[in-house]
């Protein structure tokens, strides 16, 4: 028998069974991708983080922090909306990794229990 009549001699339930393989790895590769973009995002904001609360003086005979550029209210500001873009890309992670583990995890059979949705 040939591939392609292997094909013509499936019965619905093996098609469907190679389709849904072929969508769960499709969305489980996309979810993952969500998952590891805000990973990414929560790791570049705590490196800015670090960096803008680095305020070690240029010099050590110095008390000007940073550099001589430094201001106090953009300081502020820059750091608050850090912190704030922080806080929700932790919730999103969180959001994106409970979904990925709700949909992707493996389901543990239990007696009588044939719906996909429990």
């Amino acid at each position: 028998m040939n591939k392609f009549q292997k094909l013509v001699g499936q019965n619905g339930n093996d098609v469907l069974e190679r389709r849904a393989e072929a969508l769960a790895t499709h969305a489980e590769v996309a979810q993952s991708a969500i998952v590891n973009k805000l990973k990414q995002e929560k790791t570049r904001l705590e490196l800015e983080i670090i960096n803008l609360t680095d305020l070690s003086p240029e010099t050590t005979d110095s008390l000007r922090p940073g550099n001589k550029d430094w201001d106090a209210t953009n300081w502020a500001k820059k750091l608050q909306t850090a912190k704030q873009d922080l806080y929700n890309v932790k919730i999103q992670l969180q959001l994106a990794e409970e979904t990925y583990k709700e949909y992707f995890s493996e389901l543990e059979p239990t007696e009588g229990n044939t719906r996909i949705d429990e």
